[in-house]
């Protein structure tokens, strides 16, 4: 125990005066009975004698005193043991990534031994083992009170810690150095992992001093999220623990750049395994929306993967000639287009047309696909990205889609008519968005079409021939970019098709359709745009990181020159983590030459100034009802004992919480009253969080959307207990049935069919339709929930069921997903809820298309765009509407028939 204000014990010195002084108090006052005036003149005066108060009470005093002057004290409780060397204390601290889940702990560790040695006057050094060289300084032995500065500014790195660069930093700052007051003192505070020299390192540190190692436990040491490895469905998710020990879980979830998770995979580690994967199934629209994968709860830069462009896989389309191929498909320049596309793209074929209604990121036309079309013109004034190869069309004959002038006829090496051989490719310049790409020996061009010289054809160049004439040109046009590669898709000109390079020089293409307008890259180099912080957070990258060569980017490691981030090329950005899949990820030895090892947690102080301050006040309390007891100024407790007095207020005490059984009632009754008067949606409350406030946000949202395109004015929305609470008074109930949803009990399942029997709307919603297709067999959450509810029999919803004509006329049901299937009752004609179906089934996650904040953002992205979402709320429109109104929709179908019968003129 010590004390970190210590001068403020002297005030304990005041005690035996202030007991003196608590004695001196006036006697309580004495109630006499009235007297005639002319009795109270002949009174003689009583003499008054102070009386003391009471021992116990002088002594609950003393100790309200005594507890506020140690709280000001700042005392501070540590299970450590006794230090037994007073010279110079040195800590030090891994701060790389392993260590920033749990970074207060650690810091609390090192600030309690500072200050300890701040109160002892003893020297001290803090050292990090993360931390560029220039951060230690050359002195490594101060005052503690400097230390403990550096300490509060300390932040974990985003990187591993480099313990070899720090033992010879220590090694270096003693050189010279008396160790003053005896043998070191010396604390490594280890993230737990084993490192490149962990024996040289404390081989070092042991060789100053006692060394002692303070590490996490298993349930508190670090987990990493490796790479994800994209599949066909999405990707697939691995983590890595430092050991086997016991069981353990994770999640991993997918968030887009605003912030909101679009999936979620839970992965389990049973005993004696140290990685575990998960496979998450996402659209591509909602694939490509994935900014980041990290791992919940586990704030750390080695639990986030970010992905950049290479993780997204844009729609680019491919025009096919207007009468098809003429050759074998497997020899058609489509065909090698499209391979090159399929590693990083998803790329789609069909005529203009169709492509661009599927709103691709970037179109590429092949010489036999050619078109003068105006629609493929506007796309690319609109800011659309086209892609161009060239062919014996093209040579023959240019057109206004081209980035400059092509001379007629092409140009042909090797030929019986030609002097030239083959070439191959030159060096691409610093400022080509090729720049840092390896160029294969192999690749040689034997033809290609010639652009046009003049004053400005250098600077619309991005690769070029060894000697010199351009093979891939660009312009832009309008608010889009036009490239064109000078040869064929295939080999049929070049050996460029069968090489590694022609993807890549795709995908850095395809780059610019994210922002036509974007520069091409100035010096060749990879600059760091957004970097992540130790804490697993994007922020502005610190001024002495230095830019990446094009060509080392694939291999750099994350370190204090090249911190991880989002780094950019020109228009292209990519990504570099602070794991990789090559990651060592291992427990720190326990045979370590002359160390001893702790284990850090449970070892934390103890600050107990706050506890005292509350005991304090609790006293204090105690003390003001006593006063007033004493003075006769509590009528119910005048005149009774010590004892009987604090019984009176305990019971008093206990007096002061509230009846709850007629607060519930009013409670309940109110509610009733409310949700009776009022148009309400209501929801089921499924126990997740996530999944709850998504149900909430959805329906206020089509609430919202209701009033202002409908006559219904229905209030805010309210989640709902199956269980406990009553849901007669909502029209229409919209349930989220997860997976693990439990089986209803025999009274909720009376209720719920007495609901739909009554008139009611449920909705389920399994907000699975992306997997529901892959899956076998029915949702299992959903037959959980239905097993015991007498539900009539299902069909599927015909085109022209009256849902799709309540309000809205709609050829679909669609929600945040779209298509998936939505089951009705069979047959509701025979119910007493005149023919309309109490149930709807589905998959489509409507809540999260419904779902607004209060600034009228939306929360969730939609597979289809703002068009689906409309689609989506006159959906939900409509489902209002049906609950409220039942078939009359379906009654307007017979009119003209029933007017005709009448013999009016329908």
């Amino acid at each position: 125990l010590f004390f970190a204000a210590p001068w403020a014990l002297v005030a304990l010195a005041a005690l035996p005066a202030l007991w003196l002084l608590l004695r001196a108090t006036p006697p309580a006052p004495r109630r006499v009975r009235f007297a005639p005036l002319r009795l109270l003149l002949r009174l003689a005066p009583t003499p008054e004698t102070p009386r003391s108060a009471p021992w116990w009470l002088i002594i609950l005093r003393l100790a309200i005193a005594a507890l506020v002057i140690l709280a000001l004290a700042n005392p501070v409780w540590r299970p450590n043991a006794a230090v037994e060397t007073d010279g110079p204390l040195l800590i030090v601290i891994d701060d790389g990534w392993p260590a920033a889940a749990r970074w207060r702990a650690r810091v609390n560790e090192a600030r309690s031994r500072l200050e300890a040695a701040a109160a002892d006057g003893r020297l001290a050094g803090l050292v990090f083992t993360a931390a560029p060289d220039a951060e230690d300084g050359a002195a490594l032995f101060g005052p503690a009170d400097q230390a403990l500065a550096r300490l509060a500014a300390a932040e974990p790195r985003a990187w591993r810690a480099d313990r070899s660069g720090a033992a010879a930093r220590i090694s270096e700052a003693l050189t010279g150095q008396p160790g003053d007051g005896g043998a070191l003192e010396i604390v490594w505070i280890s993230d737990g992992t084993a490192g490149a020299d962990d024996a040289g390192f404390a081989q070092t540190l042991s060789g100053l001093g006692a060394l002692r190692v303070l590490g996490p436990s298993h349930e508190t040491a670090p987990i990493a999220l490796l790479p994800a490895t994209p599949t066909g469905e999405g990707f697939t998710v691995s983590v890595a623990r430092l050991d086997g020990r016991g069981a353990d879980e994770a999640a991993v979830r997918a968030v887009s750049a605003d912030g909101l998770s679009v999936a979620r995979a839970a992965l389990y580690l049973p005993e004696g395994e140290t990685r575990a994967e998960a496979a998450i199934a996402l659209p591509l629209d909602l694939r490509n929306r994935v900014v980041r994968l990290e791992i919940e709860g586990e704030a750390s830069a080695g639990a986030v993967q970010l992905l950049a462009d290479a993780w997204r896989r844009p729609r680019i389309g491919l025009l096919e000639p207007p009468g098809g191929e003429d050759r074998q498909p497997l020899l058609s320049d489509l065909f090698y287009a499209e391979e090159a596309l399929s590693g990083f793209a998803a790329p789609v074929r069909g005529d203009l047309e169709r492509l661009l209604d599927l709103e691709p990121a970037a179109l590429i036309m092949v010489d036999a696909a050619r078109t003068e079309d105006e629609a493929l013109s506007a796309f690319v004034e609109a800011g659309g990205l086209l892609i161009r190869f060239a062919g014996p069309r093209l040579a023959a004959r240019g057109d206004a889609l081209t980035p400059t002038r092509l001379r007629e006829g092409g140009r042909l090496f090797g030929g019986a008519m030609a002097w030239g051989e083959p070439q191959s490719l030159g060096a691409f310049a610093e400022t080509s968005p090729f720049a840092g790409l390896a160029i294969p020996e192999e690749v040689r061009v034997e033809r290609q079409v010639l652009a046009e010289p003049g004053p400005g054809l250098d600077a619309q160049v991005w690769a070029r021939l060894e000697d010199g004439t351009p093979l891939v040109t660009w312009a832009r046009r309008g608010d889009g970019l036009i490239v064109l590669f000078h040869v064929t898709a295939g080999p049929d000109w070049s050996g460029l098709a069968l090489s590694g390079l022609f993807p890549q020089m795709l995908e850095r293409v395809a780059a610019f359709a994210r922002d036509p307008r974007a520069p091409p890259p100035g010096d060749g180099a990879w600059s760091i745009e957004r970097a992540l912080s130790g804490a697993g957070r994007l922020v502005t990258p610190p001024g002495d990181a230095q830019p990446l060569p094009a060509r080392d980017l694939a291999t750099a490691l994350a370190g204090p020159q090249t911190p991880p981030g989002i780094y950019a090329l020109g228009p292209a950005r990519s990504a570099l983590n602070a794991v990789s899949a090559e990651l060592n990820f291992a427990p720190l030895a326990r045979d370590l030459p002359g160390a001893v090892f702790e284990t850090l947690d449970g070892r934390a102080e103890q600050r107990l100034a706050g506890r005292l301050l509350a005991l304090a006040a609790l006293l204090f309390a105690l003390d003001v009802l006593v006063a007033l007891a004493i003075a006769g100024r509590l009528p119910a407790v005048r005149g009774a004992t010590r004892a009987s007095a604090l019984a009176v207020l305990a019971v008093g005490a206990g007096l002061i919480t509230p009846p709850p059984a007629l607060a519930q009632t009013a409670s309940s009754s109110q509610a009733a009253l409310e949700n009776a008067l009022d148009v309400r949606l209501a929801y089921v409350l499924t126990g997740d969080a996530r999944i709850d406030a998504m149900s909430e946000a959805g329906m206020s949202g089509l609430s919202r959307e209701i009033a202002r395109r409908s006559a219904i004015e229905p209030v805010e929305p309210r989640g709902v207990d199956i269980e406990t609470d009553p849901i007669l008074y909502y029209p229409l109930l919209y349930w989220p049935v997860t997976l693990d949803a439990p089986a209803l009990s025999p009274a909720a399942a009376l209720k719920l069919e007495a609901y739909i029997q009554a008139g009611g709307l449920i909705v389920f919603d399994t907000q699975d339709a992306a997997e529901a297709a892959a899956r076998q067999g029915p949702h299992p959450g959903l037959v959980r929930v239905l097993e015991a509810v007498d539900v009539p029999p299902l069909m599927r919803a015909p085109d022209d069921h009256v849902l799709s004509r309540t309000f809205y006329l709609t050829d679909g049901f669609p929600g945040r997903h779209a298509g998936g299937t939505i089951w009705v009752e069979a047959d509701p004609d025979g119910s007493s809820r005149d023919g309309a179906s109490g149930v709807v089934i589905g998959s489509a996650d409507w809540a999260s298309a419904w779902a607004m904040g209060p600034d009228g953002r939306f929360l969730a992205p939609v597979e289809g765009g703002a068009r689906q979402r409309e689609m989506a709320y006159r959906f939900g429109v409509n489902l209002a509407i049906y609950a409220l109104t039942g078939n009359y929709k379906e009654d307007q179908v017979h009119v003209s028939a029933i007017l005709e019968r009448l013999g009016q003129d329908p």
